[in-house]
């Protein structure tokens, strides 16, 4: 039997998570993992809470790990901040988007069907690749059930319109001058991966953990 208490003063919902990310360069991918470690350090990493996957986007999509991959924090820290930088001159975000509904939230791949399923799509740029297949895809995935986050750098190129059209809500669509902002909206995206347990119902979640000892509580 797992035990888990809602020890993490941010969330305490039961949410399974995947970062798409795509960046135009090397220190520009490095800024990038370290935002992403600074909301993954607004969670609780556990069997029966938060678990996190990652895509890397280039021309292709790679699974760097899948959800049922790591169980905690430190080990989630150190993998993403290891990641390798593939980018490229090409941006395909369709096949990285059917890799998330393929290959991600799969229960083969540790996707828990009663929790919320959030994709926070990460880039520099507007997609080169697939480019008019790209919203409609982003449609299947919304009606999976999986709800899209975008968070754009601007100074690159990137159109926030294209955000806005693949968002799950375009109130959640987040946009930055530059890199050295993505740091300032951790808190943000952090609390809107949290609150995306009210698309689902709290009863979901106690049943989904049934044979868990868990201490729920609301996001503070």
């Amino acid at each position: 039997m797992y035990v888990y208490l809602c020890v993490n003063s941010v969330c305490c919902s039961v949410i399974d998570v995947v970062f798409v990310v795509y960046a135009q360069s090397q220190s520009a991918w490095s800024q990038i993992l370290s935002f992403i470690n600074q909301i993954v350090d607004r969670f609780t990493i556990a069997e029966c809470a938060q678990r996190f996957s990652f895509v890397s986007c280039g021309n292709a999509a790679n699974v760097e790990f899948r959800l049922n991959a790591l169980n905690n924090n430190q080990e989630t820290r150190q993998r993403i901040q290891s990641i390798r930088y593939i980018g490229g001159a090409n941006y395909n975000l369709a096949t990285c988007l059917d890799t998330v509904r393929n290959q991600v939230f799969q229960a083969n791949a540790g996707a828990r069907f009663a929790a919320p399923w959030v994709a926070v799509i990460i880039t520099d740029r507007s997609p080169t690749v697939r480019q008019g297949e790209t919203p409609s895809i982003a449609a299947q995935l919304r009606t999976a059930g999986i709800q899209i986050i975008p968070v754009g750098v601007t100074s690159g190129q990137l159109d926030r319109n294209f955000l806005n059209q693949i968002a799950f809500l375009q109130t959640r669509v987040t946009t930055v001058n530059s890199y050295g902002q993505l740091s300032s909206v951790a808190a943000q995206i952090g609390d809107y991966i949290c609150n995306s347990h009210l698309s689902k119902s709290r009863d979901t979640f106690v049943n989904a953990c049934a044979s868990e000892s868990v201490n729920y509580s609301q996001p503070k």
